[in-house]
């Protein structure tokens, strides 16, 4: 029997199977297609394993729908009166999943890594309630040790401690320690199981987020993991990146954040505990949003309405850094038309790739952005893994989310939207220290590749869609 024809309708059914399923995302689709065209049947078995995105509107439906019913002290939201420029922009990102706009914040924006650690590891001693510590990574390194003896001290005092880590990026943690932590009362969870995502889509849906919460008074959010080579103790040397150390009312919302993720992991239900919900105002009045999203945010992910929001309402100056730039087409065209309109839109990306495919793929959707004006910038000193957007330096993105598609699609991430000019000058400020450890990358340099480095830009933006 010939089972060629057999294998062609077979594939001809799973490939309109996918294009029904995937009619959102036509552009990773028609990538995929050409996959289970070219590999027919195995090309199908991989997009379910790797590709497929229709699967976390019902794999995610337990957290959605438990995520919504949770809800901040309304005592503690304090309305106010935001300019003019950013009311529009508050309500929209609102609307879209991210928190309240809150006033009554102290916001301090972080370059350094030393300083992020610092201020971390001296929160973190001086808690007197409550841990909570949200990371993608943690390191079995001595960064990563200190980080869980300073929780298992914390937790002998009688301080409530929480550590979620994501599996695939932790992988495991020192066994002594982990042991250790539980026996002095701290709780450590896994947000997905490696053993249990082997046969299941949730396998590329990581929770990318860094939080810290410190005594609900006291929010770290950032692009930092945990561990040696986020001080600068690794293979790339020094390591930038970036964070804002938050104080005041806002400071709820990624108490919030946190415990809705640690309820999804652990099954332990603290959400609705207003004894956890500590934030004050502090001496300051900073307007700050927390935004987020994940899969479990189909459509109305907040961090992506955050980066168009600052795109779109600048109107003079866009300067953001990314390790990983591969912007939505939403993204691409306001940044393309800011640019385009005389805008001074600035972007840098690393000159080295901490992924096989990263080099390539930053420098072709660096040149869907050059070719409109936009200046792209390469930066030499070590690894930048900041992910930060300014805009006419009010509109200010800070945390966990990159500009490209798996953080947009894939990934639960975390970032702050900060509406001020003091935060916007900090941002500045450090984006032209940058500014002198990089080199400009041109439109001539990306047309002089050479055959190779054409073959290589090719796989890497094929990859990127893909994974």
């Amino acid at each position: 029997m010939d089972i060629l024809p057999i294998i062609i309708v077979l594939n001809a059914i799973f490939i309109l199977a996918a294009m029904y399923a995937e009619r959102a995302n036509p552009q990773m689709l028609v990538l995929w297609m050409v996959l289970m065209g070219t590999l027919p049947l195995i090309g199908f078995i991989l997009y379910l394993m790797f590709g497929q995105t229709f699967y976390s509107r019902y794999a995610f439906k337990r957290k959605r729908d438990d995520d919504a019913k949770s809800m901040i002290d309304p005592d503690k939201v304090r309305k106010f009166g935001l300019d003019p420029r950013s009311d529009g922009m508050s309500q929209a990102l609102e609307r879209s999943g991210a928190s309240q706009c809150l006033g009554g914040n102290d916001v301090r924006y972080v370059s350094e890594s030393e300083d992020f650690f610092d201020s971390l590891f001296e929160a973190m001693e001086k808690a007197e309630h409550h841990l909570f510590l949200e990371y993608y990574i943690l390191r079995k390194d001595a960064t990563g040790r200190r980080i869980l003896e300073i929780l298992i001290e914390k937790a002998k005092a009688g301080v409530m401690v929480r550590l979620l880590v994501d599996e695939v990026g932790t992988r495991n943690l020192p066994k002594d320690l982990k042991k250790e932590l539980k026996k002095a009362g701290g709780k450590v969870y896994t947000f997905h199981k490696i053993s249990t995502l082997l046969l299941s889509a949730k396998k590329n849906n990581r929770n990318h987020r860094k939080i810290a919460v410190i005594d609900g008074k006291k929010a770290f959010v950032s692009g930092y993991n945990i561990g040696d080579e986020y001080l600068g103790k690794g293979k790339f040397g020094h390591w930038r990146d970036a964070a804002v150390i938050i104080e005041g009312p806002i400071v709820d919302c990624y108490t919030r954040v946190f415990l809705q993720d640690w309820r999804y992991a652990s099954f332990e239900d603290l959400v609705n505990d207003r004894d956890l919900y500590c934030a004050e105002e502090s001496g300051k009045d900073i307007p700050v949003q927390e935004t987020h999203g994940g899969p479990d945010m189909p459509g109305t992910n907040s961090i992506h309405m955050q980066y168009v929001s600052i795109a779109t309402a600048s109107r003079e100056q866009i300067w953001l850094t990314t390790p990983y730039l591969g912007p939505s087409d939403a993204v691409l065209y306001q940044l393309r038309l800011k640019a385009l309109a005389g805008a001074d839109v600035r972007v840098i990306i690393p000159d080295i790739g901490d992924h096989v495919f990263v080099y390539w793929g930053n420098r072709y959707c660096a040149s869907r952005l050059m070719d409109a004006g936009v200046k792209v910038y390469e930066y030499h000193d070590g690894f930048i893994h900041a992910k930060t957007m300014v805009g006419d330096g009010y509109y200010c993105a800070v945390g966990s989310a990159n500009l490209d598609p798996r953080s947009m699609n894939l990934n639960f991430e975390c970032n702050a939207m900060v509406y001020s000019e003091e935060v916007g000058k900090q941002m500045t400020q450090a984006f032209e220290k940058d500014l002198e450890r990089c080199t400009e990358y041109t439109m001539e340099m990306y047309r002089n590749r050479t055959g190779i480095q054409r073959i290589k830009t090719f796989l890497s933006r094929f990859a990127a869609e893909l994974l």
